[in-house]
């Protein structure tokens, strides 16, 4: 799984040096939970980073855009995205615009 270069990061990530190292050599992190896009199938998920590591997921060509420590900051770190995207006067029909040039903003909410 690819990682984006500018990710989304919820506020609650302490060390997001470990969690990219983590990410990147697939181990699994503790209530770490990753906002995916899968361009083949225009979609976006909410993956704990234990299933992203899954069989079922190795082969998908997906995106990492936005992390987030517990299910419910993930949510929250997706509505941001959304905002952020309608603020910047992005087109919220097409979800790869959303990530263009977001510069690892972090979501304080």
């Amino acid at each position: 799984m690819r990682l984006h270069e500018s990710l989304f990061v919820s506020e609650n990530i302490q060390n997001i040096g470990t969690i990219v190292y983590s990410l990147r050599r697939n181990i699994p992190v503790l209530r770490l939970y990753c906002i995916v896009w899968f361009a083949a199938s225009a979609r976006m998920e909410i993956l704990s980073s234990k299933e992203l590591f899954t069989q079922k997921h190795q082969n998908k060509d997906g995106m990492i855009v936005g992390i987030a420590m517990g299910q419910m900051q993930a949510l929250d770190l997706l509505r941001h995205m959304a905002q952020t995207a309608i603020i910047e006067g992005r087109d919220v029909t097409n979800v790869a615009q959303w990530f263009a040039e977001n510069n690892n903003r972090e979501c304080n909410e």
